[in-house]
């Protein structure tokens, strides 16, 4: 455990983070949470999330859940794939368009990352550009704190922000007032 000087709250770190072994043997861990990724050869631990990431992702899981219910596809957080050079990444929310094949840690339609206490916009949008770069369609970068999405789709790269709304390219028909969804971290009345 590590005490944060931010919040004062104990952090798990895992005993595997930043240990090199092969994939079989990154296969073979106990699950654990925060989730641990697999880069290179090496384990790296996710960060915990805070209450913001939280509510975010509970968010995207219910809106994409509607379309989900509409459209098909499956819908879930911190789902394993698997990308080229045996690299083990668990996006934070992911999304399996109808007719996708899911249950083989096959990378998703849509990858949703969620920025934590203590990750910088350079290294997720790089995530981001990994994601694409190897059969992901779309990710969305949210970060709570500037209420922001960076989307990265077939179209470009983009930055929109609360008074905007979000129309995807790899899910037709899906639209998000991102008003609406930063709406879920004000303080309820």
């Amino acid at each position: 455990m590590v005490i944060s000087a931010e919040s004062s709250q104990q952090i798990h770190v895992s005993a595997y983070h930043g240990a090199r072994m092969t994939e079989e043997e990154y296969l073979a861990l106990p699950d654990e949470k925060p989730g641990l990724e697999y880069i290179d050869g090496m384990v790296i631990q996710k960060p915990m999330g805070d209450e913001e990431h939280g509510v975010l992702a509970g968010e995207f899981i219910i809106r994409l859940g509607a379309f989900r219910a509409q459209f098909g596809g499956r819908v879930g957080p911190e789902i394993r794939a698997r990308f080229p050079g045996a690299n083990y990444r668990l996006p934070d929310v992911s999304y399996y368009a109808r007719g996708k094949p899911f249950g083989r840690q096959l990378p998703p339609t849509l990858a949703v990352e969620i920025r934590s206490e203590g990750q910088t916009r350079s290294e997720l949008r790089a995530k981001c550009r990994f994601f694409r770069a190897n059969g992901v369609d779309e990710c969305w970068l949210v970060d709570p704190r500037l209420r922001t999405v960076e989307q990265f789709s077939s179209e470009g790269e983009f930055i929109l922000g609360a008074d905007q709304t979000l129309v995807s390219t790899a899910l037709p028909g899906f639209e998000l007032a991102l008003g609406e969804l930063f709406a879920a971290l004000e303080p309820e009345a």
